[in-house]
């Protein structure tokens, strides 16, 4: 029944995202069998935490889209290395906590700060002042990267808090909500950072940059959730 019930979720999942073009059909795939394995394995708590850091990116991709589009930055389909980019370390720290149940928080902190830096990404753009880069506070061009903006920062930690909420809605653990929405804001401006100091010299692309700040989110996480 639990193997069935998990199908027929993840299928109703997929034809969705299908519809809404959310994703590409790899990433369709990719993002499916992440959350069969969490729903099986883990939970359905698990699963809505993950599926509401894709709900929730797909909405805010879509706010301002229309100014997004004419200064060329929009993407609101995403492929199968942008689910991994954001996916995958929530998935190992998953997979971590069904051997020790305080990997929770790291997996809540990695999810919390994906959704934070996708807020400052998908609002910051729209800030009517230009971004500053965050080593040095110099002006630079919109879309560059390791850039922010008071705007995007004000989204990012939105984003985080309601990840965190959402966490001790479904966990019932305030610790879990504090960890998450504190590591989620600090994972982002550690993004920020990883763009400005390596990403804009080429030496490692977007994708590894998120993976870098969510895996820095979660083991962040971890160590506030232990010491609050």
């Amino acid at each position: 029944m639990k193997l069935l019930l998990s199908i027929i979720i993840i299928a109703i999942l997929a034809f969705l995202i299908k519809k809404s073009k959310a994703l590409d059909n790899k990433g369709i795939l990719g993002a499916s069998l992440m959350g069969f394995i969490l729903i099986y394995f883990c939970g359905i708590k698990y699963f809505i935490l993950l599926l509401s850091f894709f709900i929730l990116g797909s909405l805010v991709s879509r706010v301002g889209l229309d100014k997004k589009k004419k200064n060329k930055l929009d993407e609101t389909k995403r492929s199968l290395k942008n689910v991994l980019a954001n996916g995958l370390a929530p998935f190992i720290f998953a997979i971590l906590s069904l051997f020790n149940p305080i990997f929770l928080s790291s997996y809540v902190s990695s999810i919390a700060t994906a959704t934070s830096d996708t807020f400052s990404s998908e609002i910051g753009v729209l800030s009517n002042e230009n971004p500053i880069l965050i080593t040095n506070l110099k002006p630079i061009e919109k879309g560059e990267d390791g850039g922010v903006t008071k705007l995007g920062l004000l989204a990012g930690l939105l984003g985080s808090f309601i990840v965190g909420l959402l966490s001790y809605i479904l966990f019932k653990d305030i610790k879990l909500f504090i960890s998450s929405t504190i590591a989620g804001f600090l994972g982002n401006i550690f993004d920020s950072l990883l763009g400005a100091l390596f990403e804009r010299k080429g030496l490692i692309n977007n994708e590894i940059t998120n993976f870098l700040a969510t895996l820095f989110g979660g083991i962040i996480g971890l160590f506030i959730y232990v010491i609050i």
